[in-house]
This record gives C-alpha cells, sequence and structure tokens, in this order.
C-alpha cells in the first residue's frame, strides 16, 4: 500500500523543488504511503508525539505513532495537500534534528527526544 513520492521530474513541494530538497529526509529511510492509508492511521485516535513548522514556506510536519519502532510522517503543503511516510524511529530523530537546526522549521509541539 506504498506509492512512490513523485515521478521523475515532478516536484511536490510546491514551489519547484522536490521534497527531499525542502526536508532532510533520506530516502533510503523512508517508505512512501499512500495518501488514503496516512490518514486512516493519522486519525483523531492516533499518537502524535511531534510537529513543527516553516513559518517561511507555511509547511508543516507532524509525527505520529505506528507502531513501537515506526512513525508516520505527515507533510502539509500551504496549500493543504499532504504527504506520509513512514520511517524507523531511530532514523527519523536525526532528520528531525537536521530539520530543526537548519533554522528554518520551529518545533511546535513535543519534542524529538520523545520520537
Amino acid at each position: 500500500m506504498s506509492s512512490r513520492e513523485t515521478r521523475q521530474g515532478e516536484s511536490d513541494s510546491g514551489d519547484g523543488k522536490h521534497l527531499a530538497e525542502v526536508l532532510p529526509i533520506d530516502r533510503a529511510a523512508i517508505e512512501s504511503l499512500s495518501w488514503e492509508l496516512g490518514t486512516r492511521v493519522t486519525d483523531a485516535d492516533a499518537t502524535r508525539l511531534f510537529s513543527a513548522d516553516n513559518p517561511s514556506t507555511g509547511s508543516s510536519l507532524t509525527v505520529f505513532e505506528a507502531t513501537a519502532y515506526t512513525c508516520i510522517v505527515r507533510f502539509r503543503t500551504p496549500v493543504g495537500r499532504e504527504k506520509f511516510f513512514g520511517v524507523a524511529d531511530d532514523d527519523l530523530r536525526p532528520m528531525l534534528e537536521a530539520l530543526l537546526d537548519s533554522g528554518e522549521w520551529t518545533a511546535r509541539d513535543g519534542r524529538v527526544e520523545d520520537v
């Protein structure tokens, strides 16, 4: 039930950049999920672990608990498009730290250590 992130040459960040250029995502460490599966797993009962905003782009990122060792990451663009990814906890923490260290993103809820 996974889907490809984008086709070659396509952009999904809204400003001509590929998602991997907007977020410090190691493509080898993530599994892109379909929108339907992502929204089902991150419904109102899902446990939110962390969220961050990028004020300059209007994008947001929310991390949900999926299993004891896996999280679902929801990336939302300024116009409301959502992309979902499955990521192992151990791979996600360094990505979130790099995201916050970039200075472009601000933690809104939760702590990276809780992921």
